[in-house]
């Protein structure tokens, strides 16, 4: 029996951080034309910007470059442990940019996108607006309860046991949620990238 699609793409995936991790520079390409589309779109829902978050995609690569040696196919799907370096990145932007120290909780508001920051012209804010409105659709085609859990996921501090207390759900219900919508995700993202 063949394996699933969703976990064919995560062994391949794997295999590919694997060779990246020992320098292959083909198979980074083949991550980042992956990758860069969703987590771009990430990038953007949380900044607001895309000046802002092209530089943020292009330091995640750098990390991945870097610490594809330590990826462990056994904690974490390859694309789940791309969205959370882009999460973490793009929280210590924002603490950087507003001055928020790291213990400080972020405000509620910190995934929803900025609109147009000081000093950015009108495409970028544009753009910032299409990345943001493709995430949202992207998001809206999940269904509610594993989008809700996600949303929290990947825009808030919560740990999954928080969002588990949050939606009053099992943990394990919560976890198997953010899998499913991390699969489906990648994938509309993927599929919609223009």
């Amino acid at each position: 029996m063949p394996p699933e699609p969703d976990n064919a793409a995560a062994t391949e995936e794997a295999g590919l951080l694997a060779l990246t991790g020992r320098g292959d520079r083909e198979a980074f390409r083949l991550l980042y034309a992956r990758y860069s589309a969703p987590l771009f779109s990430l990038a953007v829902r949380f900044v607001g910007n895309t000046g802002e978050a092209e530089e943020l995609l292009q330091d995640v690569f750098v990390k991945i470059w870097r610490n594809a040696v330590v990826f462990d196919s056994r904690k974490s799907r390859p694309f789940t442990w791309a969205v959370t370096i882009m999460r973490r990145t793009c929280i210590d932007h924002l603490r950087k940019r507003r001055r928020i120290p790291a213990s400080a909780p972020l405000p509620a508001d910190a995934g929803a996108p900025a609109g147009c920051s000081t000093g950015a012209d009108g495409r970028q804010a544009a753009e910032a607006r299409e990345d943001s409105d493709r995430l949202s659709e992207a998001l809206a085609k999940i269904p509610p309860d594993p989008r809700r859990a996600l949303e929290l996921a990947l825009f808030s501090e919560m740990t999954r046991v928080e969002i588990a207390r949050h939606l009053e759900q099992p943990e394990g219900t919560v976890k198997s949620w953010i899998r499913r919508g991390m699969l489906d995700l990648r994938t509309i993202l993927t599929n919609s990238a223009p």
